[in-house]
């Protein structure tokens, strides 16, 4: 078998490249198990973990991890370096499942180095590599890795999963779906309904329509979120918070593109099978029950009518239908962090609204201007006793009460990974802080929220780990949830997820605009704007049309988290 420093070098033509970095492959066998591991026992204290990803998590029943060699075996070359990356404008495959495998060989028991989801279209051979156990083939991906066509990805474009599903997450976008949070126990319906069905399968339905079409207006009104926040080219957010939110049509805040005809696949009847995770019999007219306040993302919308009841449905990711009318839009905090390259360190947000700020005169304090709401301030780095409160120097003359604010300080020593140009990320726990490092340059700051339990030991808290990890795995998006006493929740399509340590990541929080505040089960929560930053930041890089990838194995390996008091 081919060593992987010679898969890096034939196979990716020296160095395969996203932007201006390497892509990642997974670490050892050995440290994904204990990682795999750590995923399972977190799902059973109620930690923060993903869901709907089969790595890491349960197997959807529609990804077949392992099979039986098949009788008709086609023996590929010896080495599989030798396979030319695909041309970016070759042909495509496509995957038909929520979360489809790319394997480092063409076999089934090698490495998996990230997965694809339904909606993509993936550049491929043009050619089966190899047909062991796989009997459709195994087509080669770009940039790198093996991909076997079946049951959950095809050559055919015109299979019917495939044309029903074509909706990708955008990824240029801190919230890559539309999402929305459930305000009463819905159906997730695998087809159209009937109005007898409707009204059979939600409890007090005639009422909650009485109230939704009086209050929609209010009920689905969005506020100004991420998306309306205009970025440049590397992601970094550009003047001010718009102070209205970009005007959406009905059918667009619920992942519609206007067009509100019920799409072909539905009509009359479902004609593309169930591939949510969820299992039920073929005549099922649902599958499963979402919980109210669970959020959710949406990949489309139409309306339907039945003898005079019309609706307004919702496409979630993984194609099953809920009520509009039980959705209410989400829009995401527009909150975000800033640029420091020319700044430095020490910096600080207001932590809280209409905060003091004073002026030093002749030795008395006199009042300044209130700090805004999370305000950013450069800090001097000067620190005096003053009225009984320790407060710092602002630069532009003024003082502020260190307790009113949330800071960055640059550490007395940095650790020996702040080397060249090697990125990195410092979370403080007690500041609520995260700062994006090159080498020994802070780059970026701004406010998370860590682990509600602050410093409590996560083994037996809601508290995040300290110490320094690797990234190891990062998805777009993947679902999260719990079910320990007191603290279920379910959030599909979490965005822009980095793992750092079993179960722990950093991720985009949707649900929240508290940051600067601790409130997670342990993650390191973060703005859609700043999560998408830092995703991008960090290594290793997701391949355009992948949804999820592995650092390590030969490759870029994933950057240092170093978390702290």
């Amino acid at each position: 078998m081919a060593s992987l420093s010679s898969i890096s070098a034939s196979f990716l033509g020296l160095a395969v490249k996203i932007g201006d970095k390497p892509i990642g492959m997974p670490a050892s066998i050995l440290s994904r198990t204990a990682n795999t591991l750590a995923l399972l026992m977190l799902a059973l204290s109620g930690g923060c973990q993903g869901g709907d990803d089969w790595f890491g998590g349960p197997a959807p029943a529609n990804v077949v991890l392992r099979t039986a060699p098949s009788a008709a075996v086609v023996a590929g070359p010896s080495d599989w370096s030798r396979i030319a990356v695909p041309a970016a404008d070759g042909p495509r495959l496509a995957p038909l499942a929520v979360s489809v495998p790319v394997r480092l060989r063409p076999e089934r028991s090698a490495d998996v180095i990230g997965s694809l989801r339904v909606g993509a279209r993936v550049a491929r051979s043009a050619e089966p590599v190899s047909r062991r156990e796989c009997p459709a083939g195994w087509y080669a991906v770009r940039p790198v890795g093996f991909v076997c066509a079946g049951s959950d990805s095809t050559i055919d474009l015109t299979h019917p999963i495939a044309r029903a599903i074509q909706v990708e997450p955008e990824r240029t976008r801190p919230m890559p779906y539309r999402y929305g949070f459930i305000r009463a126990i819905a159906p997730n319906y695998l087809r159209v309904p009937s109005k007898d069905e409707q009204f059979r399968s939600e409890m007090r339905l005639e009422r909650h329509l009485r109230s939704w079409k009086k209050l929609k207006d209010a009920w689905d009104d969005l506020e100004v979120g991420a998306n309306d926040v205009p970025l440049d080219g590397s992601g970094l957010a550009i003047g001010a918070i718009p102070t209205q939110a970009r005007p959406l049509g009905e059918s667009e805040r619920f992942g519609g593109n206007g067009d509100e005809r019920v799409p072909w696949w539905l009509i009359g009847e479902r004609r593309i099978p169930n591939i949510s995770t969820f299992r039920g019999p073929p005549s099922a007219v649902m599958a499963d029950r979402i919980k109210r306040h669970a959020g959710v993302a949406m990949i489309g919308a139409f309306v339907a009518s039945d003898a005079g009841h019309e609706r307004r449905f919702a496409i979630t990711t993984d194609a099953r239908l809920i009520p509009a009318d039980k959705i209410r839009p989400n829009s995401g905090s527009p909150f975000h962090g800033l640029d420091i390259r020319d700044v430095g360190l020490p910096v600080a947000f207001a932590y809280g609204d209409k905060r003091p700020s004073f002026r030093l005169k002749d030795g008395h304090l006199e009042p300044g201007p209130e700090l805004g709401l999370r305000e950013f301030l450069q800090l001097t780095g000067s620190v005096k006793e003053l009225r009984g409160d320790r407060m710092v120097e602002v630069r532009d003359g003024r003082w502020v009460k260190s307790d009113d604010l949330r800071t960055a300080a640059r550490p007395s020593k940095l650790p020996a990974w702040a080397t060249k140009k090697n990125r990195w990320v410092d979370v403080s726990l007690i500041n609520q802080t995260l700062v994006l490092w090159e080498g020994d340059k802070p780059v970026y700051a701004t406010l998370v929220s860590t682990g509600r339990d602050g410093l409590g030991d996560p083994a037996k808290t809601f508290s995040t780990p300290q110490g320094f990890f690797k990234i190891f795995q990062k998805h777009v998006t993947t679902t999260m949830d719990s079910t320990a006493a007191e603290s279920e929740f379910e959030l599909r399509d979490v965005p822009w997820v980095m793992y750092f340590k079993g179960g722990y990541a950093l991720h985009a929080a949707y649900w929240h605009d508290d940051f600067g505040r601790p409130r997670s089960h342990g993650c390191i929560n973060l703005a859609p704007i700043d999560a998408r930053h830092v995703f991008e930041f960090v290594s290793p890089a997701v391949p355009d049309h992948w949804h999820m990838t592995s650092g390590g194995n030969g490759f870029e390996e994933g950057s240092i988290v170093y978390t702290h008091p």
